[in-house]
């Protein structure tokens, strides 16, 4: 069983920003699922580092609130150098792009605080060929995501939003509503944390 990574651990940014811990382990949560799904499947998994494929063809990657802060933030005050700079054109052109904007040199420049949407989708068997959506090509080979765990990473997402009754957060789940409080990844206004990366710099 390929061992899901540890949890990721910013101590000082953690004890200063009192929702990223809650992120962190709703990322943890959600790596642990997918190892578990992996492992379950049983066959070769084909995504590696340098093939970005779906960075480039999925246009409907949901980012929620929470995942957005942790992005902003990651892009903000852990990014430097020319990934850094990169980063920053890339946000303020990301409507001419065509694939993410945090996609420099075939790699996620935000990893570590990369959607859950990202987290869980894989590819097994083949690499997925230039421009090739595998969810609609051949979902077959896709990954069916751990239910149990992604529902709970739900779950617990839901705390942010001020929902701390158990049974109303997993109405929310089983219904679907949760989904309302995503956006696409290319549809939000990237412009501004590219902005908000100036200044801080």
């Amino acid at each position: 069983m390929k061992t899901p990574p540890g949890r990721a651990r910013y101590p000082e940014d953690e004890k200063r920003l009192t929702w990223l811990p809650l992120l962190l382990e709703i990322q943890h949560l959600t790596d642990q699922g997918v190892a578990a799904a992996i492992q379950a499947d049983g066959r070769r998994l084909a995504c590696a580092r340098g093939c970005a494929a779906c960075c480039r063809s999925h246009v409907d990657i949901p980012v929620y609130p929470l995942e957005l802060m942790g992005i902003a933030w990651f892009a903000r005050e852990r990014l430097d150098g020319d990934t850094r700079a990169i980063v920053q054109r890339q946000l303020l052109a990301h409507r001419d792009l065509g694939g993410c904007p945090f996609l420099v040199n075939e790699a996620c420049a935000i990893h570590p605080l990369r959607p859950m949407a990202c987290r869980q989708f894989n590819v097994f068997n083949s690499v997925c060929a230039v421009g090739e959506d595998a969810y609609h090509t051949r979902r077959g080979d896709v990954m069916r995501p751990d239910c149990k765990s992604k529902d709970q990473a739900l779950r617990e997402m839901l705390r942010h939003h001020g929902v701390h009754d158990g049974r109303e957060r997993r109405r929310l789940v089983e219904s679907g509503e949760v989904h309302r409080l995503a956006q696409s990844l290319r549809q939000i206004r990237w412009e501004n944390l590219a902005a908000h990366m100036a200044a801080a710099t």
